[in-house]
């Protein structure tokens, strides 16, 4: 795996910056994982959809002012997360309208948002602590090292390869052979090791837009068509989410109406 620096300044800026953020979202001392895609829709509107090209793994772009982001998910869970904190960066410190792509770490900002991505992601003190709890050292780092790492820290394999060489845990001349491990053979270290990583689903959805809907039927301020229309856009029904649809009207038998006559 080539890999390409940031200069000192830029990589102490980013890290101040994912520090901060850390520190503001009270994460410091927390594995962000699966948490990053509320602090993303807390941010933005996010769209999460399996676009058919793997190649891409998410992208932002403004419309209006307001911020859209796009994760891909057709991919697997951990690079889901990564886009995800990747995008953070955009919205936050770079320019909206990047697309996300594995070769687009070579993109200087590109580049410097995927270092934001994994300072934000693995805080290094947090990473160091890991590393004493399984007695992981430099001096004889495993492969199924690296992968229990990745797995806690819910990152891509190749994410926490090189995560570890830049907090010195990772040898330059190491580097090239840890990160040959296949999609093959990493899953098959991932059965060894009884890491039941998250799988991809393929979700389709925006935000919050099930609980929003369903909220603004609760208030009777929507139809029930309109919530079941709103719905569909996340291939959801609302019996789903045990909402039952209005009853039928039944017109009253000819006994019904001869006694309402009646009365």
């Amino acid at each position: 795996m080539k890999v390409k620096m940031l200069n000192k300044k830029e990589i102490e800026t980013i890290k101040a910056l994912a520090r901060e953020k850390l520190v503001e979202f009270c994460k410091l001392n927390d594995v962000i994982g699966a948490q990053v895609f509320k602090i993303l829709e807390k941010e933005s509107h996010v769209l999460y959809y399996p676009l058919e090209d793997g190649k891409v793994w998410g992208f932002s772009e403004k419309v209006h002012g307001k911020a859209f982001v796009c994760i891909n998910t057709s991919l697997d869970y951990d690079k889901q997360v990564f886009a995800a904190a990747h995008e953070l960066y955009h919205l936050w410190y770079g320019n909206a309208g990047e697309v996300l792509l594995p070769e687009a770490e070579y993109e200087e900002e590109e580049l410097r948002a995927n270092r934001f991505a994994s300072e934000f992601l693995i805080n290094e003190e947090l990473l160091l602590q890991e590393t004493r709890i399984y007695n992981i050292n430099k001096a004889c780092l495993e492969l199924k090292d690296i992968v229990r790492l990745a797995h806690l820290f819910v990152v891509p394999y190749q994410t926490m390869v090189k995560r570890l060489f830049e907090i010195g845990l990772c040898k330059e001349s190491q580097i090239s052979k840890l990160a040959e491990l296949s999609e093959e053979q990493l899953a098959v270290w991932k059965k060894r090791l009884g890491l039941l990583a998250p799988m991809h689903d393929s979700k389709i959805g925006l935000s919050n837009l099930l609980d929003m809907a369903v909220d603004l039927y609760e208030k009777k301020l929507i139809t029930y068509a309109k919530l079941d229309y709103l719905l569909a856009f996340a291939e959801v029904t609302p019996e789903e989410l045990g909402i039952k649809g209005p009853s039928a009207y039944i017109p009253p038998t000819e006994a019904e109406l001869d006694a309402l006559m009646e009365e």
